[in-house]
């Protein structure tokens, strides 16, 4: 950012920051060890399925997080590059939280797996909130509508389904 408005104001270059939230969606890093919360836990609960155990999730699943789907960014930043000529940042975010708990629910439903959910307790939380100010990219643009997550959620899953094992 600093670096961004440095250039902005010695060489007169438009350009500016966009800090999403945590994106989710097709062609993520499904990694169950390096990966996102949402496409790790999507790899966690397909293994759990076809190898028949339990789900195990780290933590209590009461940490809200904000998530915003992969084509929202990309729709988002192509207005950006259009439209937007700020110094500032401009966040991209749904505002909207939503608990592990709820997210590995969605999961686990879409994918239809029927064993056991298991929140390890013994294991960390991280910090229970992160929230964002969407009210910026909401002045902009009032009418934009997010994917909704648990559609944001299916496609995400279907394509990690349609393209296993050949996922990163």
């Amino acid at each position: 950012d600093i670096q961004i408005r440095a250039y902005r104001e010695q060489y007169g270059l438009k350009y500016t920051s966009v800090i999403p939230t945590n994106i989710y969606g097709p062609n993520d890093n499904f990694d169950i060890k390096n990966g996102h919360v949402i496409p790790s836990l999507i790899h966690k609960c397909y293994l759990a399925r076809e190898n028949k155990t339990d789900l195990q999730i780290w933590g209590s699943g009461t940490p809200l997080r904000e998530f915003i789907f992969s084509k929202d960014v990309a729709n988002l930043s192509q207005w950006v590059l259009e439209n937007y000529n700020e110094s500032e940042p401009i966040i991209l975010s749904t505002s909207e939280e939503i608990s592990i708990k709820d997210i590995v629910d969605i999961i686990v439903e879409n994918m239809y797996f029927k064993g056991e959910v298991i929140f390890d307790k013994t294991k960390p939380d991280g910090q229970f909130r992160k929230p964002t100010d969407n009210s910026k990219i909401k002045n902009y643009l009032p009418n934009y509508e997010f994917i909704k997550f648990e559609d944001g959620i299916k496609e995400t899953i279907d394509w990690f389904e349609n393209h296993y094992p050949n996922i990163r």
